[in-house]
């Protein structure tokens, strides 16, 4: 599954509306400030990116809060287990999957 990271800064008014897009449609993802991180400042600049919020998913990059995009590149959902409510990072683009939760042992099944 992709890894999606976003990069912000603690003065951006839009970041917090990316984070809430992103925990409302259950995306998985690091955060990395590049107004306190040097090295994230670093890979913005070896990804030629010039505003926050930006995002790698996988191999791509969003610049903004593009919401159409960004959902249609994210492959995966964070879902929560019947079981003990662990959090667990599913595909969401393979139809019903049937899962097992690594804290519990929990079976079950999940369709996006």
């Amino acid at each position: 599954m992709k890894k999606v990271i976003m990069y912000t800064t603690q003065t951006c008014p839009y970041c917090r509306s990316a984070k809430d897009f992103l925990k409302e449609n259950k995306i998985s993802y690091t955060e990395k400030n590049a107004s306190a991180d040097p090295q994230a400042q670093k890979e913005m600049a070896s990804l030629n990116l010039r505003g926050v919020p930006s995002f790698l998913i996988g191999e791509e990059v969003v610049v903004g809060l593009d919401k159409e995009k960004i959902l249609n590149l994210v492959d995966h959902r964070l879902v929560e287990c019947p079981g003990c409510k662990a959090k667990l990072r599913l595909p969401n683009k393979k139809g019903k999957v049937k899962a097992t939760c690594p804290k519990c042992g929990t079976d079950f099944n999940w369709e996006p």
